[in-house]
């Protein structure tokens, strides 16, 4: 099996997402020096991280965690790119997975099922794929097999991209735009410990969104996970 890989390379060599560097066997999506470097949050260890800050007297989370800071300035914005407009469905998958390795130890981050961020059917047929539904695949995997519940949630309104709107304008923009599904099984909800899954995030207007769905069914907890954090200026 190693042999045939090694063929494949010779082939058609992998590229690491970040530098180009040509990817060695043993080697997935990033290359070693790439993988070591990647600008980590440690929020799933980190109370009043950065991302729950933002969120404060918006939303009342239970735990907002992050894989890697986003910057327009830095390679890594590469990750998202490939995973959001690229196609790498697979890169998505295998970057929640790393996110999911690092919560599994830690009890409180534990949910009881995944929901992915919906996408419009529109904007979803049009990408051919749900980002944050191939993210909460490898997330869910790497927790040791939870459900990803993609039915809980529908977005009903066809938002414009948020990737270059001002935060009151990308509020304005989601606001009212999910709801709970008409298949959502509501007594499943109550009580339990909901993890959201997006892509990245950045003023927190579709977390809040959702939230204001959610926070509606009684004694329901909401944590949030993304693969990506833009950091904001201090």
């Amino acid at each position: 099996m190693r042999g045939w890989k090694e063929l494949e390379d010779m082939i058609w060599p992998r590229r690491c997402v970040v530098c180009g560097k040509i990817l060695d066997v043993d080697e997935c999506h990033l290359c070693a020096e790439c993988l070591a470097d990647m600008p980590l949050t440690y929020f799933w260890s980190w109370r009043n991280n950065p991302a729950e800050r933002i969120l404060w007297g918006r939303t009342y989370l239970e735990n907002v965690v992050s894989l890697f800071f986003y910057s327009r300035d830095n390679d890594y914005k590469e990750l998202l790119h490939a995973v959001k407009y690229g196609g790498d469905m697979q890169l998505g998958r295998w970057l929640g997975s790393i996110l999911g390795r690092y919560m599994r130890d830690i009890p409180a981050l534990m949910p009881d099922f995944i929901v992915p961020v919906p996408l419009h059917w529109r904007r979803k047929w049009k990408r051919g794929y749900n980002q944050a539904e191939v993210i909460a695949g490898g997330l869910a995997e790497a927790l040791g097999g939870l459900r990803v519940e993609t039915g809980l949630l529908r977005r009903t309104g066809y938002s414009k991209s948020q990737t270059r709107m001002q935060t009151g304008n990308k509020w304005e923009n989601v606001s009212g735009s999910f709801s709970l599904s008409s298949e959502a099984d509501v007594d499943k909800l109550r009580g339990a410990h909901v993890m959201l899954v997006d892509d990245v995030l950045t003023t927190g207007a579709t977390v809040e969104a959702c939230w204001d769905v959610l926070s509606l069914v009684p004694d329901v907890r909401v944590s949030y996970a993304s693969i990506a954090f833009v950091q904001h200026p201090v």
